[in-house]
């Protein structure tokens, strides 16, 4: 499966047929981990897992799942006992395709004479299959996002990983921006922080660092490295005296004579 084709598709899907927003945040995650298992046919995930990854409740991720599995995003199955549920993640990819396919349409003016030679085949099926490749074509030859590890390891700030993994793919999305400029931007904000001393809690989150598109004013080429604010000194802020150092030497002589 490609990450970036099928998250298109699935927005594609929400234009015409909307999802709840609980069944759409446990999509997000059981892609996510379809993801990191290589895309596997099928693979096991505990309720548990899929709290943490979704921010849902375990009772919302029953209802939510049940939901997609009824309009054809994931099929699903318990295995019963302490054990995890076993997923399948649909294509949307796929099911665009087929779905986008027109029917051959019938001949407006029907034929004065009658057929000689049979087809050997229908001549709804050449047209149909001569569609499907033009379907294919459309779909943009994106590759998948293979450097959101990295980016997200220089990023100054480790938090919302699946928020910030679901960013990234957005804005690979638009093609306009690759990874490339991203994990650059990632690095560039990172240094910034660093040379202007920023608190965690003042930095920007990695996801709305994306969404926001705080990334573009980091990017390479715009970027430019900053100066640090030179420390006033503390002693600096007072007023300085002048003093006749001849004169308090008399007063002194004076007073230590008496």
């Amino acid at each position: 499966m490609n990450y970036i084709a099928e998250l298109k598709a699935f927005y594609d899907r929400l234009e015409l047929n909307p999802l709840p927003s609980p069944a759409i945040a446990l999509w997000h995650a059981l892609m996510s981990i379809a993801n990191k298992t290589g895309w596997q046919q099928e693979f096991t995930v505990a309720v548990s897992v899929l709290v943490l990854k979704s921010g849902l409740n375990a009772q919302a991720i029953k209802r939510a799942r049940n939901r997609l599995e009824q309009d054809g995003f994931i099929i699903w199955r318990s295995r019963g006992g302490n054990q995890s549920a076993v997923y399948h993640l649909n294509s949307l990819v796929v099911q665009n395709s087929i779905e986008n396919v027109p029917q051959s349409e019938p001949q407006s003016v029907p034929q004065t004479e009658p057929q000689t030679e049979p087809q050997s085949e229908p001549q709804s099926v050449p047209i149909n299959k001569h569609k499907q490749n033009e379907t294919k074509k459309d779909i943009p030859p994106i590759s998948p996002a293979e450097r959101f590890g990295e980016f997200f390891a220089v990023y100054p700030l480790d938090r919302n990983r699946h928020l910030t993994e679901n960013a990234y793919a957005k804005v690979l999305l638009d093609g306009i921006y690759g990874e490339s400029d991203l994990v650059e931007s990632a690095k560039n904000y990172a240094e910034y922080c660093r040379i202007m001393g920023k608190d965690r809690e003042y930095m920007f989150r990695a996801d709305n660092f994306l969404s926001k598109e705080h990334f573009k004013d980091y990017l390479p080429g715009k970027y430019k490295k900053p100066v640090p604010k030179k420390q006033k000194n503390s002693f600096n802020d007072f007023p300085q005296r002048g003093y006749d150092f001849e004169d308090l030497e008399k007063q002194l002589l004076k007073n230590n004579g008496r």
